[in-house]
């Protein structure tokens, strides 16, 4: 039998290997939303219709599936992020959208949150990370926003990363907080936590010589890519 033969056979079957790691991933994100961070593999593979040691023919080991599991959550978290963003144009239309976004992400799915905190520096066997946290998806959308903007008013966009970083930090502690005791309506946190990030972006923003309204409408930039998914 010649190698080409056995690497089509092999080949053959990789949409339905796909097609049931996806089934996989799914009961995963399914169970741990139901249950808990800490839901265990044999009620993710009942969930998937498999036995439990199927599980691992998909996925090297349990970090490996949290891995996968982490990357497909941040996906879902930065598509949600930039909804919220497209809904404003004014400086504080765009922060308070994906605040409110975040945040309702957070209320929606909070074992999900809890999930990707404990996971957050997961890694893969090459040693490369997930797409990390809520928190890290959210900067990475923020950044991006920021950047264009920067960059369409010839300015250096390496202080955007470190801003965004920390601006992100507050609001994503903030939420945490939140998610566990819901002491204030969130629409109340949105426009506490928009109020915080605009009085840190304005700061910044006059450092660099402008003088930005918050309630005028900025230009529209270039669409951006999405983020490609390596894994």
């Amino acid at each position: 039998m010649t190698t080409q033969m056995r690497d089509g056979r092999s080949t053959r079957w990789d949409p339905h290997r796909r097609e049931r790691r996806q089934t996989i991933i799914d009961a995963a994100i399914a169970a741990i939303e139901e249950s808990g961070p800490d839901v265990l593999t044999a009620e993710i593979a009942e969930r998937a219709g498999v036995p439990r040691t199927h599980v691992y023919r998909h996925f090297e080991g349990k970090q490996a599936l949290d891995f996968a599991v982490s990357r497909q959550l941040s996906r879902q978290i930065g598509e949600q992020i930039r909804r919220g963003l497209a809904t404003g144009s004014t400086p504080r239309g765009l922060i308070r959208g994906a605040i409110d976004e975040h945040l309702g992400w957070i209320e929606a799915h909070p074992n999900l949150y809890r999930f990707l905190a404990l996971h957050a520096y997961a890694v893969d066997s090459t040693g490369a990370r997930a797409s990390d946290d809520a928190k890290a998806a959210f900067a990475t959308e923020l950044t991006t926003l920021l950047s264009g903007y920067m960059t369409a008013l010839h300015l250096d966009t390496s202080r955007a990363e470190p801003l965004m970083v920390g601006v992100v930090g507050m609001v994503d502690a903030t939420g945490a907080w939140w998610v566990d005791r819901h002491e204030i309506p969130r629409a109340e946190l949105t426009d506490a936590l928009t109020d915080q990030v605009w009085l840190i972006l304005a700061h910044e923003a006059k450092s660099l010589g402008l003088d930005l309204d918050p309630e005028i409408a900025l230009p529209p930039l270039a669409p951006q890519p999405e983020p490609s998914d390596a894994g």
